[in-house]
């Protein structure tokens, strides 16, 4: 991108995703077949993190795979236009925190800061499971025909995608 205007607007866009509290989650099972759900979520040292039940389908299929997608996307009834909803997708590589290590305790407050008082019972509960979800390729669409690809954390240096290119970036 070369306007200083249209970065700004891509990063405002980013950031007013990433205060959203809660992100689809996108695994694969076991046979294969893929999987969307969704988690309440909190950004700390530049990495997503969930508190996820041991019990659930979405638990079991990243401690398997240890990689997923997530995406970040504007509510319905804030959208211009229901098929151009504002949306930022993210290739993660899945880390399990153990939840009394400093990482963890550092993460588990920044929830707790951002979801409220639910997360210290959930933290408490021994199914309940901390994953880092490290940020690797983002994908942000603002609308049709702008599509962004870019590596998490640089904006600036998004390519948009078009025909000629959407297969090869």
């Amino acid at each position: 991108m070369s306007e200083q205007h249209d970065i700004a607007e891509l990063q405002t866009a980013v950031t007013r995703l990433q205060q959203l509290n809660s992100l689809v989650l996108a695994t694969v099972g076991q046979d294969g077949v893929p999987l969307a759900s969704y988690a309440p979520f909190a950004e700390y040292d530049g990495c997503l993190y969930v508190l996820l039940s041991g019990l659930s389908l979405h638990t079991q299929n990243l401690q398997r795979q240890q990689q997923a997608n997530v995406m970040l996307i504007e509510d319905e009834a804030s959208a211009r236009n229901i098929f151009a909803r504002t949306r930022l997708n993210y290739t993660v590589s899945v880390t399990t925190i153990e939840k009394d290590t400093t990482d963890g305790i550092a993460a588990l407050q920044a929830m707790k800061a951002k979801l409220g008082n639910t997360v210290d019972v959930l933290s408490g509960l021994p199914d309940f499971m901390l994953f880092r979800l490290q940020l690797e390729k983002a994908r942000l669409v603002t609308g049709f025909g702008r599509a962004y690809v870019f590596v998490p954390g640089d904006v600036a240096g998004a390519v948009q995608l078009t025909e000629k290119n959407a297969k090869t970036v």
